[in-house]
């Protein structure tokens, strides 16, 4: 008896309605009978016994639906074919094969083919064609506006069947795609979790311990955009794609802040390549944007036309202005800004970063950028963020300097030579 049950399982269905779409046009139909009323072809009060036992019926099935996470397909079937029999009801009692209700068998068609297979959905769509054939039973072959309504009929069921269908798979396979990916990032977590870091493998304790306290520095702003603005686009029914961009982007940042990490432990210099000093900026603005926006700041970016490429190492140089705009929209007031611009000068770019707050400390002016020194310390500041841009900027052969502007506000200014370090 067991092996035969476990034969007839057809297994379960997790995308299955638990709206009140159906309700509500359940509600709208029977406004529509009852003003309807005085129609010859409507048996009153008959077919409102068929709408408000259709009514009742979708309340039932949506309340014992709604906790649910998977149905079996029976059930789903059940749901179906008490539909369809409380439709072909209304239709009996609304002029037959000519009740306009006849729109109605839409809800079972549409619902068997967002959720079951297609043999579901194409049975249902013969079950309803088949009901208004025999309720338009007879049809003369004279009777040419009663075979062209047929047809009609027949086409609607049986495209809106497909087109819903068709779209249904597509959403299934999309989303097959998407668990598969997440399979994958759950291999790769366990795979972290199991094995030993590769920097640690390769790298000694002083090299490690050298790297650990600038790459963590970065790589928390790089994980709080993620963690943010995946709280933005989890609370938000559908996502902000600039969250998703920000997600995307701050990945990107702490992946390629990691191999550069990798590549210094293991003595490899700085990937040098051609790149257009607006491209980092951009990126550094776009993960620095939802601080930004919590303090109501602006960062504005001012990059002029024909702005000739540096060889540089593009990780590197986001992290300079990734630290050095989240260290100035720490300082800036609500409502503040900050500003980054660029200009070419001879062989070299000049960045400049300003911000309206209070500037830098005259202790700093006057003692230069070291590790550890930070006014920051109760907001949780190391020290560490312009210390790192400084020791980027001189591995590309390039300074970094600090002054306060004559009107008030800070201004941190990198130079960049345009064919890289040592040329």
């Amino acid at each position: 008896m067991k092996k035969y049950f476990e034969a007839l399982d057809r297994g379960h269905v997790t995308s299955f309605s638990r709206n009140s779409y159906e309700v509500i046009f359940a509600v709208f139909m029977i406004a529509l009978a009852y003003f309807y009323r005085d129609n010859p072809q409507i048996v009153y009060p008959r077919i409102l016994y068929f709408f408000l036992l259709l009514l009742g019926s979708n309340f039932l099935f949506n309340f014992l639906l709604r906790r649910r996470v998977s149905v079996n397909l029976w059930l789903i079937d059940l749901i179906l074919l008490i539909n369809f029999w409380l439709i072909t009801g209304v239709l009996y009692y609304s002029g037959r094969g000519t009740s306009y209700f006849w729109v109605l068998y839409l809800l079972p068609v549409f619902a068997a083919s967002l959720m079951a297979s297609f043999k579901d959905a194409a049975g249902m769509v013969f079950l309803c064609v088949l009901s208004i054939t025999l309720l338009s039973w007879p049809v003369s072959g004279g009777d040419l506006a009663g075979l062209l309504s047929l047809a009609v009929k027949i086409s609607v069921l049986a495209f809106s069947a497909g087109v819903v269908y068709t779209t249904a798979q597509s959403r299934k396979r999309a989303e097959a795609g998407l668990a598969f990916k997440r399979g994958q990032v759950e291999l790769l977590e366990k795979k972290v979790t199991e094995t030993e870091s590769e920097i640690v493998k390769t790298a000694s304790a002083g090299e490690v311990g050298t790297l650990v306290s600038g790459v963590l520095h970065d790589l928390s702003n790089a994980v709080s955009v993620i963690a943010l603005s995946a709280e933005l686009a989890a609370a938000d029914e559908k996502a902000d794609k600039a969250d998703l961009e920000r997600i995307l982007r701050g990945a990107r940042f702490a992946k390629g802040l990691l191999s550069a990490a990798l590549s210094i432990v293991r003595g490899q210099e700085y990937s040098f390549e051609p790149v257009q000093l607006k491209e980092p900026a951009e990126s550094a603005a776009l993960l620095v944007d939802y601080t930004a926006r919590k303090k109501n700041a602006a960062v504005k970016l001012d990059f002029p036309e024909g702005l000739p490429p540096a060889r540089m190492s593009r990780a590197h140089i986001e992290r300079v202005f990734m630290n050095a705009l989240s260290n100035s929209l720490s300082f800036v007031p609500r409502g503040g800004e900050v500003k980054v611009s660029a200009r070419a000068e001879g062989k070299r770019l000049i960045a400049e970063i300003t911000d309206n707050g209070p500037g830098f400390p005259e202790k700093l002016l006057k003692q230069g950028v070291k590790a550890f020194s930070t006014t920051r310390g109760a907001a949780g500041g190391t020290g560490l963020g312009l210390f790192v841009c400084d020791q980027i900027a001189r591995r590309h052969g390039g300074k970094l300097t600090l002054d306060n502007l004559p009107g008030g506000g800070a201004r941190l200014t990198l130079s960049l030579p345009l064919a890289g370090p040592g040329k």
